[in-house]
């Protein structure tokens, strides 16, 4: 792990997006191993690439999708969990947190998972004087969910989650995920969403009117000096994931 990303450090950290994607990975498996019982990363890319679930490399047109997004400057990396894809670049900001857990029979506890990252990132903007943050869908929005950290409608935070057993015992290792769109403009992101649908003849277009990055809400924000009181949150919660 410490070649890749410091799962100590309350600062945000600038990796590539492969490197992002592998040191989530490992914080993951970290959890999973019995070696930890919560570890974090905050982390912007340096470069970019439309990060996307392995499914759709099976696509009759992905070879020639991939080849022509890469000619745009959007090279694609994979990723474990579903949805569809979505852009990273400097302009975003990842929070990853794996924890460990007790969990019951119950579904109830992959909702928990939600609102165990997404209820205090709300916390978060509301000490920032953001008043209308809240959990919910963003219809138009790419990769859209029931649990998008959302600004008077508009998703500014994708959010997902990964579930896996701890080594040798019934706990569980939960990853969760939020991806914050910070800079740039949702028209440029939605963008390369929306080439990739093009390229693979999918008729299904996202609209940037979906979307807002923080600097429309907080333009003078801080945001490195931000981070950590963000994340600072997120560690404080308490891991009780409901039977």
């Amino acid at each position: 792990m410490a070649g890749l990303l410091d799962v100590s450090s309350m600062t945000l950290q600038h990796p590539t997006v492969e490197e992002g994607l592998m040191a989530e990975e490992a914080l993951l498996d970290m959890i999973c191993q019995g070696e930890g019982e919560i570890g974090w990363l905050a982390w912007s890319p340096s470069d970019r690439a439309l990060v996307m679930p392995r499914r759709h490399e099976r696509l009759a047109g992905f070879p020639d999708a991939r080849a022509r997004l890469e000619e745009g400057g959007w090279p694609i990396q994979f990723r474990s969990t579903g949805g569809t894809p979505v852009p990273q670049s400097p302009a975003v900001v990842n929070l990853a947190l794996a924890v460990r857990c007790r969990v019951g029979g119950s579904a109830a506890h992959l909702e928990w998972g939600y609102h165990r990252l997404g209820a205090p990132w709300c916390d978060w903007l509301a000490d920032l004087g953001v008043t209308s943050a809240d959990l919910g869908p963003a219809p138009g929005a790419y990769c859209d969910g029931r649990f998008n950290v959302r600004v008077t409608g508009r998703k500014l935070v994708g959010t997902a989650q990964r579930w896996r057993r701890v080594r040798g015992c019934r706990d569980m290792a939960l990853l969760v995920h939020g991806a914050m769109q910070a800079d740039d403009s949702p028209a440029a992101l939605v963008a390369a969403v929306n080439a990739f649908q093009a390229a693979i003849d999918d008729p299904q277009r996202f609209q940037a009117a979906s979307h807002i990055a923080l600097r429309d809400v907080l333009p003078d924000l801080d945001l490195e000096g931000a981070i950590p009181g963000l994340l600072e949150r997120l560690v404080a919660e308490e891991d009780i994931a409901p039977a």
